[in-house]
């Protein structure tokens, strides 16, 4: 499904690029010349898939899609847009867990990784912008490429776990109150959060060591014979969004669960962390589910060489792209649904209600504390103290 840039190789042909995971297909063996019976779609130049079907005989029955134009001009505007709404709303929530965000907890850590991410994404935009004004013609070099690339793919990795990682913590919260996991400091929080970020580097690190081959900027390929690399950026690319969703949709129902048991539907945590999931859900399924559903159906057109079923995916494919770099657009909604304390901040910058007062801490309201606790025993002890003492009269 996906592949970083590819090495050169003979008889190379255009390929279409793009920054987030693609499909992608190894260069074709196309003789020097097309007959001209073929039909337009073969004989583009510029495209957004190769063939390699097998040999040179057989390449004449494959499938060349061609790049669209139309998507490219959909896509800079697009891009355009995100770039400047993604900088505005992460900039304001950056300003907001560093300057007015006290105390932290281990939810505010998770959410400054997920705007970190979305820094990654945003201060590639332009490049992509430039890249698709131009018609998917690359200028910058082949470093800068490989950069991009690898930031890019990186944001969409570390979008998608550090959304899990608030998921589960809400779980925790709300499911296992008392558990040692759901009361971890800030630190132990950082630490996870330091070592999700190592990990989402180095799974993604092959696409620094790829080869830039052209101007196309290449990300995706889609081969009969894939690599090592292709496969194991494919098993990614799926993996990180199944298996995530799988753990979301598992924490929502956990949590659904629990309020309805433990009759908590009247408090206002466990109603923030339904809210919150349900939110998480909306942002994962809207950026990232299109391009999943489109690169799939690009795989089967193109083993069942159903070439213009594979023209229309690929290009639907590729215009997905503008909804996976939406995550950075919508994730500061989900902050507000996360933190109590950042929506409070919110609206006091932008002058909405500066009376407004929220809970003290985001995590205040999760699980009943040992305080409040004993606070409930004690004057539960003395209601009935005093009703004995009433039923007993007054003392002689």
């Amino acid at each position: 499904l996906l592949s970083g840039p590819w090495p050169k190789q003979p008889m190379e042909s255009h390929n279409l690029s793009s920054s987030s995971p693609l499909l992608s297909l190894p260069p074709s063996t196309l003789p020097a010349s097309l007959p001209p019976s073929l039909p337009p779609l073969l004989s583009s130049t510029p495209s957004a898939f190769t063939t390699d079907l097998g040999a040179p005989g057989e390449a004449l029955g494959s499938c060349l899609p061609a790049s669209s134009h139309m998507v490219s001009a959909f896509l800079a505007p697009i891009l355009g847009v995100e770039f400047v709404l993604g900088l505005l709303g992460n900039s304001l929530a950056l300003f907001i867990f560093c300057f007015h965000t006290r105390p932290w907890t281990s939810n505010t850590v998770f959410l400054v990784s997920l705007v970190v991410a979305d820094f990654l994404l945003i201060i590639n935009l332009p490049l992509r912008v430039d890249y698709y004004f131009l018609h998917e013609h690359w200028r910058f070099g082949a470093t800068i490429c490989k950069l991009n690339l690898f930031m890019l793919s990186t944001n969409r990795s570390a979008s998608v776990v550090f959304l899990t990682a608030i998921a589960l913590n809400r779980y925790l919260k709300v499911v296992w109150p008392h558990h040692v996991l759901s009361q971890v400091s800030v630190w132990a929080a950082a630490k996870v959060a330091a070592g999700l970020w190592g990990s989402i580097l180095l799974l993604n690190g092959h696409l620094l060591l790829a080869a830039y081959t052209d101007h196309s900027c290449l990300s995706y390929r889609l081969g009969a014979k894939p690599s090592a690399s292709v496969r194991w950026h494919q098993a990614l690319f799926l993996l990180e969004f199944f298996l995530p969703l799988a753990l979301i949709l598992f924490a929502i129902v956990s949590i659904g669960l629990t309020i309805w048991r433990r009759s908590l539907g009247g408090q206002a945590g466990p109603q923030r962390a339904v809210r919150m999931l349900a939110v998480v859900v909306a942002v994962y399924t809207v950026c990232f589910l299109p391009s999943v559903i489109f690169g799939l159906a690009s795989m089967v057109a193109f083993r069942l060489r159903a070439c213009h079923a594979l023209a229309v995916c690929t290009q639907l494919f590729h215009g997905s792209l503008a909804f996976t770099y939406l995550n950075s657009v919508l994730d500061p909604v989900l902050y507000c649904f996360s933190s109590p304390s950042f929506l409070r901040q919110t609206r006091a910058l932008l002058g909405l209600s500066q009376g407004w007062q929220g809970p003290a801490s985001d995590e205040s309201s999760y699980q009943p504390s040992a305080r409040r606790w004993g606070t409930s025993r004690k004057a539960k002890a003395t209601d009935k103290l005093r009703e004995e003492v009433r039923l007993e009269g007054p003392l002689e």
